[in-house]
């Protein structure tokens, strides 16, 4: 028996990229969903696929865990530190 042919994309139709979806817009889509916002909503707010809203607020025990373990992105200097590389640029201007 002979294999169906393959069908093939056409080439003037673009390919969907992959849409990665931080942490903390996760973290809304889920409060969102648990304040009763309907998922039809959501996805329009966030111009996001009904499949990944779903998904996320499937997945909400995760997600909610995850955001516990998170560090936070952003560092502080402590004020030895700022000093010390203040003298240092105005040593190497000079």
């Amino acid at each position: 028996m002979p294999k169906r042919p393959a069908t093939k994309t056409p080439s003037n139709v673009a390919k969907r990229s992959h849409v990665a979806v931080m942490l903390d817009l996760k973290l809304d889509i889920v409060k969102r969903r648990e304040h009763g916002e309907g998922t039809s909503v959501i996805r329009c707010v966030h111009s996001l696929a009904p499949s990944m809203v779903h998904s996320i607020v499937k997945n909400a025990d995760k997600i909610k865990e995850m955001a516990g373990s998170a560090a936070p992105l952003t560092g502080f200097r402590d004020a030895g530190m700022e000093s010390m590389e203040r003298m240092l640029s105005t040593w190497i201007d000079d």
